[in-house]
C-alpha cells in the first residue's frame, strides 16, 4: 500500500496492483464560496505539496499538505493554510474528504464503525447501505449527547480503511459518512468560521489514515489506542476490584433506600456479587448532592451505616454521580421537576455560556458547570473526597458523561473558549486519581449512556461500560469495542443483564470477557411494585439462574483474560469471541441456530486439546491445533473451553460426552 501526493493536489492511496482505492482532497470555503487550487501544485516530494486556493485569479490562501512520519499502512496527515493577501480573509468552512470508489469497494457487503456519540441507543458498528448519510458531530449537542471516539472505519471481508484524528482534546468538527451509487465518502468538516489576518498561518488537527486487511473494527481501534498512548492518553490499568460483579439499585428506580440495599446484601453476597451501587436520585438536587431526607432520614449518617454494613459483609460500595451540572429552576427529568440548587443560587456565575450568552445544557437539560473555572474544580473535588472519605464509598458510577461545550462566560476569564473542553477530561482524571489515592481498590466507572465514550476521558476510568445496551448484540459488540480501545485485558462492565435479550442473557456478557451485573429487586411489596416501571423481581427460578451464572463467572473470570480478535464480528459466522486465560482458550459462539463445522483459530500447532462446554460440563472430544475444526450444534450460544491435554484441569470423569 502506498499513499502519495498527486499533481492535482490530492492524495492517492494505491494498492499493490497500482489500483487507486482511495482519494483524499481538501475543500476550503472563503467568505462562503468554495475555492479551488488555482495555481500549479508544487510537489516537494511524494509526502509534501503546496498550492494556492483562491477565488477567480486573485491571491488567496497558500496551502501546504504533508504526510508525516509514514509507517506501514498508517499515514498521519496535516495541512496548514497561510493568508497571502493584504486583507483579512474569512474561512467559513474546511473539509478533508476521503473518497472510496464504488468499483473498488462496492462489489461486496460493507460495514462501518462510526465513533461519534450522536444519540442514546446507537449501534457503534452496522452495515453500510446505499443512501446512508450521517453528520457525526464531535462536539457537545445542546440538551443531548455529543463527543465520542473520532474514528470512522469502513470495511468488507477483505480489507478496510479508517480515518481518525490524533489530537488529545476534542475538536468541534463533523465527521460525516455517506454512501451513494458512485462512492463512499468520509471526512472531517469544520463548519465554524474563523478569520485569518494577512500572513497569518493556521494548522489543521493531526489526522491519520489506517489500512487493515481481513479485520473488523478491533484493529483500527487498537491502533488508535496505541497512537494516543504515545501522545499521553493512557487508560489506567484495572485493579482486581474492577473485575468484581455488581448489583445496582436501579431496579428500584428513583426511590431506593438504605434498608432496600441491606435486605439484598446477604443474598447478593451469597451469589458472589461484590459491588453494590447506590444509583440515581439518592440526592436532593443536582449540584447540591445532599441525601434525600425522605429516603435517608438521618442524612449522610444513613449512608455511612449502609457502607459499614456492606464492608462488613465483604462488599464494596459505589455511588452514582453526575458531576459538573446543577439545577437552575428550568426543566425536569422523570424523577422530579427541577428546583433552583443552592450551589447555583450562591454561584450563578459557575455555568457554561454559549456564544449567544445562553446556558449550556446537558442531556438531562441541566445547567452545565465550567470545568476550567477554579472554583468549580475545587468544589467538584471536595465532593468526591466527601463521598469517599466521609461517607465511606469505594468508587463511582459517573453517569451520562459525554463532553463539554466551549465556554464563553466572561466571568471566567478564559484565555480561549476551548479551555472548558480541555479541562473537562483533566478534571475527570483528577477525580479518578483522587479515588485511587483514597481507595487503592476503588473503581471509577464512566457511563456515556447509549453512546461511545469520549476519548479524552480514557485516563479517567478503569472500568468502561456497555452503557445501556438495547440488545445482547450491542452488549457483545460494545465489549469488543472497549477491549480494543482500552486494552485486551481491560475491565468492561457488561451493564445489567436485565438489559440483554429476554433479560437473562448472561452468556453475551461472560463469554465475551465482560464483567456481569444485575439490578434485580427482592421481595418488593405489591403496592410499591405498582409504582415501578419494570420491577425486575428475582423470582425463585431467576434466583437459581442468577446464582448459576455468577458462580460460572467467578470460577473462570474471563474478564481478567486476554481478548483475542481472531474473528470478524461482521463477516464470520457464527459470531465468535475468544478469550485466552491461564493457557486455555475460551470460545463463545452466537447465532439464532447453528449446525455445522467451525474453525477454532488460535490453537497451538501439534497441541492436543480437550474441547469442553464449560456451561453444561459436556465434552466435545479432542482436536489438534494442526486440524482445528469441530462440528457444533447450538441455539443462541455455545461456550467452549479448549484445555491443553497436559492440563490438570481436565478430568474426563467430570464431563459428559456430547
Amino acid at each position: 500500500m502506498e499513499l502519495y501526493c498527486a499533481p492535482n493536489f490530492e492524495l492517492h492511496l494505491m494498492n499493490d496492483q497500482k489500483q487507486q482505492i482511495a482519494t483524499a482532497r481538501l475543500g476550503i470555503w472563503i467568505a462562503g464560496d468554495l475555492s479551488s487550487p488555482r495555481s500549479r501544485t508544487i510537489q516537494v516530494n511524494t509526502t509534501e505539496m503546496m498550492a494556492c486556493y483562491a477565488r477567480e485569479d486573485e491571491e488567496g490562501l497558500s496551502v501546504k499538505w504533508e504526510i508525516l512520519k509514514e509507517e506501514a499502512w498508517f499515514w498521519p496527515l496535516q495541512f496548514s493554510i497561510t493568508n497571502r493577501t493584504s486583507r483579512t480573509l474569512s474561512v467559513t468552512r474546511l473539509q478533508l474528504e476521503i473518497i472510496l470508489p464504488d468499483e473498488r469497494w462496492g462489489d461486496m457487503p460493507l460495514w462501518s464503525l462510526q465513533g461519534a456519540a450522536i444519540g442514546w441507543g446507537q449501534d457503534f458498528a452496522f452495515p453500510l447501505e446505499q443512501g446512508f448519510r450521517r453528520e457525526n458531530y464531535l462536539g457537545h449537542l445542546q440538551d443531548a449527547e455529543g463527543g465520542g471516539i473520532p474514528l470512522v472505519y469502513i470495511w468488507n471481508r477483505e480489507h478496510g480503511l479508517s480515518l481518525m484524528h490524533l489530537e488529545t482534546n476534542p475538536i468541534e468538527w463533523y465527521m460525516p459518512v455517506e454512501r451513494n451509487e458512485e462512492s463512499i465518502l468520509l471526512g472531517f468538516d469544520l463548519r465554524r468560521p474563523f478569520d485569518l489576518a494577512p500572513n497569518q498561518m493556521w494548522f489543521s488537527p493531526l489526522f491519520a489514515l489506517s489500512w487493515h486487511e481481513r479485520s473488523d473494527f478491533f484493529a483500527p481501534l487498537e491502533r488508535y489506542r496505541e497512537k494516543m498512548a504515545k501522545r499521553g492518553l493512557i487508560p489506567p490499568a484495572p485493579v482486581p476490584a474492577s473485575y468484581e460483579p455488581a448489583w445496582c439499585s436501579w431496579g428500584y428506580e428513583f426511590d431506593i433506600t438504605a434498608e432496600d440495599i441491606l435486605n439484598i446484601l446477604p443474598l447478593a453476597r451469597s451469589m458472589g456479587l461484590r459491588w453494590f451501587t447506590l444509583d440515581d436520585r439518592w440526592f436532593d438536587a443536582y449540584g447540591d448532592w445532599n441525601p434525600r431526607l425522605d429516603l435517608f432520614p438521618n442524612g449522610a449518617e444513613d449512608l455511612k451505616q449502609m457502607n459499614r454494613a456492606i464492608h462488613a459483609a465483604g462488599g464494596l460500595s459505589q455511588l452514582w454521580w453526575y458531576p459538573l451540572c446543577a439545577e437552575d429552576g428550568q426543566g425536569q427529568w422523570a424523577s422530579h421537576p427541577y428546583t433552583h440548587s443552592h450551589i447555583l443560587q450562591q454561584h450563578p456565575d459557575w455555568v457554561v455560556l454559549d456564544e449567544q450568552g445562553k446556558v449550556a445544557r446537558n442531556n438531562r437539560h441541566l445547567a452545565m458547570l465550567c470545568p476550567a473555572f477554579p472554583a468549580v474544580q475545587e468544589y467538584t473535588l471536595e465532593l468526591a473526597e466527601r463521598f469517599i472519605e466521609e461517607w465511606g464509598f469505594d468508587g463511582f458510577k459517573l453517569d451520562n458523561i459525554y463532553t463539554m461545550p466551549a465556554c464563553h462566560n466572561p466571568a471566567h476569564g478564559h484565555a480561549s473558549p476551548q479551555d472548558s473542553i480541555r479541562a473537562f477530561g483533566e478534571l475527570y482524571r483528577r477525580i479518578f486519581e483522587l479515588t485511587r489515592r483514597l481507595r487503592p481498590e476503588g473503581v471509577v466507572q464512566i457511563c456515556p449512556c447509549g453512546t461511545p465514550l469520549t476519548f479524552h476521558l480514557l485516563p479517567a476510568t478503569d472500568q468502561t461500560v456497555t452503557a445501556d445496551p438495547t440488545s445482547s448484540a450491542q452488549v457483545r459488540q460494545r465489549i469488543r469495542f472497549y477491549k480494543a480501545l482500552t486494552g485486551r485485558k481491560a475491565a468492561v462492565f457488561a451493564d445489567h443483564v436485565e438489559l440483554s435479550d429476554n433479560g437473562t442473557d448472561f452468556a453475551s456478557a461472560i463469554g465475551t470477557g465482560g464483567v456481569p451485573g444485575t439490578k434485580f429487586t427482592w421481595q418488593v411489596p405489591p403496592k410499591r411494585a405498582a409504582h415501578l416501571q419494570e420491577n425486575p423481581q428475582l423470582t425463585p427460578q431467576k434466583l437459581e439462574l442468577w446464582t448459576f451464572w455468577f458462580d460460572l463467572y467467578n470460577r473462570h473470570r474471563l474478564a481478567e483474560g486476554e481478548y483475542l480478535p481472531l474473528y470478524d464480528i461482521a463477516f464470520d459466522f457464527p459470531e465468535t469471541h475468544v478469550i485466552r486465560k491461564d493457557g486455555h482458550l475460551y470460545y463463545a459462539f452466537f447465532a439464532d441456530r447453528f449446525d455445522g463445522e467451525v474453525e477454532l483459530r488460535g490453537l497451538a500447532p501439534q497441541q492436543i486439546y480437550a474441547m469442553v462446554d464449560y456451561e453444561h460440563k459436556r465434552t466435545y472430544g479432542r482436536i489438534t491445533g494442526d486440524n482445528p475444526r469441530l462440528h457444533i450444534t447450538f441455539s443462541h450460544h455455545l461456550l467452549l473451553q479448549a484445555i491443553p491435554m497436559t492440563s490438570d484441569l481436565f478430568n474426563e470423569s467430570n464431563m459428559k460426552e456430547q
